[in-house]
């Protein structure tokens, strides 16, 4: 048996109403509790979570920590985030020509009898989308060099209008990265308390739109997600903690804390996803392979 398989492991998952734990132990036997999500903090649940967890095993918090190898955790900071419409103010520096990709979206439209129907809240508003002339072709050649007079400007015309995240999509950047590797030079340079999304990072793929859809998304929530991360490992850290945190991520996979910051997006519908992985689990337990599975939790039914 491995060293991480011989310690305890916890998984948590924090819904709107109640922070979910599981506790498995050393030996493969667990216990499951819960607690009252705190809205204004949800670390604050989570730690009281723990906390029971402790005294149903009639530890200290900090001796039952000290034995746990690796934490999973599923949040909702990122859906609340984008429920709330409480994100960051982001703004967008894009190919020129190509800043309204956000709102053209493939022309789609929710109802397409209604013309009044009110398309979905702007996470960055027009005048907080500033076109650079610069130009890739499919391959990644360069078909019009960087202007960096421009980005430099735009920035700082971003950082007049109060702009706390700032998302970066240029054309083919997945195919070859270095236009916005050198506007994140520059940004850097200019503005370097300002938080930064590139494409190529975020989602190095096409097509268009859902690139700078994603790109966006993940620009607005990320601060959030950030501060909530970086929050709860000082509390986990501070109360003995000394293994992994892992977050879990909407594809079903996990990934590191220090890895949230590049790729906030993939948080979002982390914990109905951990459903579906449990659900699918058990049902290559039992040998059914067709089936539904349904998450309801005290905001939303999934």
């Amino acid at each position: 048996m491995s060293a991480s398989r011989s310690r305890a492991r916890i998984g948590i998952d924090v819904g709107g109403t109640f922070t979910d734990l599981v506790l498995v132990r050393a030996d493969g036997s667990f216990v499951l509790d819960k607690t009252p999500t705190t809205r204004a903090d949800p670390s604050s649940g989570l730690m009281n979570g723990l906390e029971q967890l402790a005294r149903r095993e009639e530890r200290a918090l900090g001796d039952l920590l000290a034995a746990v190898d690796t934490i999973i955790h599923g949040t909702t900071t990122a859906d609340d985030t984008m429920i709330a419409r409480s994100g960051a103010v982001t703004g967008l520096l894009s190919t020129q020509g190509h800043r309204d990709e956000i709102e053209l979206r493939r022309g789609f439209k929710e109802d397409v009898w209604n013309p009044a129907h009110p398309p979905p809240f702007p996470i960055c508003p027009r005048r907080r989308r500033i076109g650079i002339p610069e130009r890739l072709d499919f391959q990644g050649n360069v078909v019009l060099p960087l202007d960096e007079a421009a980005v430099r400007a735009g920035v700082q015309r971003l950082r007049k209008q109060g702009v706390e995240s700032l998302a970066v999509v240029f054309l083919f950047s997945f195919v070859n990265s270095a236009h916005e590797r050198r506007v994140a030079e520059i940004v850097r340079e200019e503005w370097p308390e300002v938080t930064l999304s590139l494409s190529h990072e975020v989602m190095p793929s096409a097509p268009e739109f859902e690139r700078t859809s994603t790109t966006l998304v993940h620009a607005y929530v990320a601060p959030n997600v950030r501060r909530y991360v970086t929050h709860l490992e000082e509390r986990l850290r501070e109360a003995g903690f000394r293994g992994r945190l892992l977050l879990m991520q909407s594809n079903g996979g996990v990934m590191t804390s220090e890895y949230v910051s590049r790729r906030a997006v993939g948080v979002l519908g982390s914990g109905p996803t951990g459903g579906v992985m449990g659900a699918c689990h058990v049902g290559a337990l039992v040998g059914v392979g067709d089936f539904v599975a349904a998450d309801m939790g005290g905001t939303r039914y999934d």
